[in-house]
């Protein structure tokens, strides 16, 4: 009955426009910075719900997935070099063994969450997994352990970062995508700050209690806050909107959510085959998305050495665990003023140019290196904004490819692949642990990177105007598509009428070139 009343209600919302409502001021106001809560009120309740579940579970998924991921870092300035009589590259390697194994998950374990088990079952299984294999690491006796459980933990973690992306893209209309991309990559800054200031509450409160340094207490806590958070995922998730079985959905939701989002041109699932593989990988599409997606994610890496620094540098244990993590709060401040802008604007290639000029004096600075020491500290914090950029272009391959929905769910998993690649070598070759904290090549390096990052951008940008007009063309036969994604129709599809129209035209993109 509540499928047919609102099949009826969207036929005659097609047919007669309805008035805007006026909106409230102070709504007026807080939607400048979030979109929940102003517009229509049937959208407003359906977004806020989904924020409650599927956007709230995805940042604390995302901080366990980062605290699990960097804890090694804290732990190795903590005590944990000492007490494993680690030398050398090896504080390198553990990166390089955990990259090893987001680099071959990642891909593999979008198709199984596109062909074999949902989402909602499979990144809970993976999160569980990792968060014992990250208690496991308390236990370690030596280095050749380490190498082994963060290859493991590597290979769990490696559905989560790619999922998260995918199902925001999902569900989420283009002027509410790039701001919560912002937010929940930033919660791996909070986590990193997180991390911080619990190793060095238990560096001072823990150690040596129970038999266990400091450093092995924050693996045991860090598996103790992660777990609770992966059992909340069976229930938080809820899929896609053509296949969702949440709880917390009516009917009547799930009818609107189908409606919304096909509407923005995003389409339903399909069935993953050998030949759907070869044409998204053989797309260039994806290719043209990698490119600034891994660039600009490499081009702040130089953040990862800026403890080094601080412990070469004669800061004790507590400030080298603490200071860090003001960067960490730039990176969030950051990200959510651009992804902000982003949205609101739709400027995504000029942020992206914003940010990158930003990084460029950061790795100036940092390369010069024989500067005053309150100048390499402000080089230091102002590479925490480069964390910015990354969302932005993730909310742009959405947006740009969101018809053809195997492509769309594979993008962020390729990127993954390729940006953990570099992360697995690069620092090995660039950032040597024996030249800390000076190193010879490896800010100029991440300085080539901005450049390509806004050479690649320039690619998307040329691909957005360029398939727009081509598609208005294509649409001549297609009246009802563009009809269908006028925003007075009555269901907001959160976004503005220049992105929604982009979006239903993709539909004819899709099954014209892909």
């Amino acid at each position: 009955m509540a499928d047919t009343e609102l099949a009826q209600s969207l036929e005659q919302q097609e047919t007669v426009p309805v008035p805007r409502k006026t909106t409230q001021w102070w709504r007026r106001v807080l939607g400048l910075v979030w979109d929940s809560v102003e517009g229509d009120a049937r959208n407003r309740r359906y977004v806020q719900k989904l924020d409650s579940f599927l956007f709230s579970y995805i940042c604390l998924g995302y901080f366990i997935k980062y605290l699990d991921q960097q804890n090694y870092s804290n732990a190795f300035v903590s005590g944990m070099k000492e007490d494993l009589h680690l030398y050398g590259n090896q504080r390198n390697w553990l990166g390089t063994w955990f990259n090893l194994g987001i680099i071959i998950g990642t891909v593999p374990s979008q198709m199984i969450q596109l062909k074999y088990i949902r989402p909602s079952y499979w990144i809970p299984a993976c999160e569980l997994t990792w968060s014992v294999l990250v208690m496991a690491m308390a236990g370690a006796k030596n280095v050749e352990t380490l190498y082994a459980l963060r290859f493991f933990v590597g290979l769990f973690e490696a559905c989560s970062f790619p999922a998260y992306a995918a199902l925001l893209g999902g569900w989420y209309g283009p002027n509410e995508l790039t701001k919560r991309v912002a937010i929940f990559e930033q919660t791996s800054s909070i986590a990193s700050m997180f991390s911080g200031y619990l190793q060095a509450a238990l560096y001072k409160g823990m150690n040596g209690k129970g038999g266990l340094a400091g450093w092995r207490w924050l693996f045991i806590m860090d598996g103790v806050i992660s777990i609770p958070i992966a059992v909340w995922g069976v229930f938080a998730i809820p899929d896609l909107p053509h296949t969702t079985k949440a709880f917390y959905w009516t009917g009547d939701d799930k009818a609107y959510g189908v409606q919304r989002i096909e509407k923005i041109g995003r389409g339903p699932p399909r069935p993953l085959t050998w030949r759907v593989i070869k044409r998204v990988f053989l797309n260039w599409r994806l290719w043209a998305f990698i490119a600034p997606y891994t660039f600009v994610a490499e081009s702040s890496t130089g953040t990862n050495y800026f403890n080094l620094w601080l412990k070469s540098s004669g800061w004790s244990v507590v400030q080298t665990n603490l200071l860090p993590t003001a960067g960490s709060a730039v990176s969030v401040v950051a990200a959510f003023i651009f992804g902000i802008i982003a949205d609101r604007t739709g400027q995504r290639l000029s942020m992206t140019i914003v940010i990158q000029l930003l990084m460029f004096v950061s790795n100036v600075l940092l390369s010069v290196w024989h500067i005053p020491k309150g100048a390499l500290m402000f080089a230091n914090y102002l590479a925490f904004v480069g964390a910015a950029a990354q969302p932005i272009i993730i909310a742009w391959g959405h947006e740009l490819n969101g018809a053809d929905p195997n492509l769309r769910q594979l993008l962020v998993a390729t990127g993954n692949m390729f940006t953990y690649t570099f992360s697995t070598f690069l620092p090995l070759y660039v950032f040597p642990t024996y030249d800390a904290p000076h190193y010879k090549y490896g800010y100029q390096i991440l300085i080539l990177f901005g450049v390509l990052a806004i050479a690649s951008a320039l690619v998307l940008e040329w691909q957005e105007r360029h398939e727009r007009p081509k598609s208005r063309h294509l649409l001549g036969t297609v009246d009802e598509v563009a009809e269908e994604s006028r925003p007075e129709t009555g269901v907001d599809l959160g976004g503005t009428s220049k992105d929604i129209k982009l979006g239903a035209e993709g539909v004819v993109l899709a099954s014209d070139k892909v």
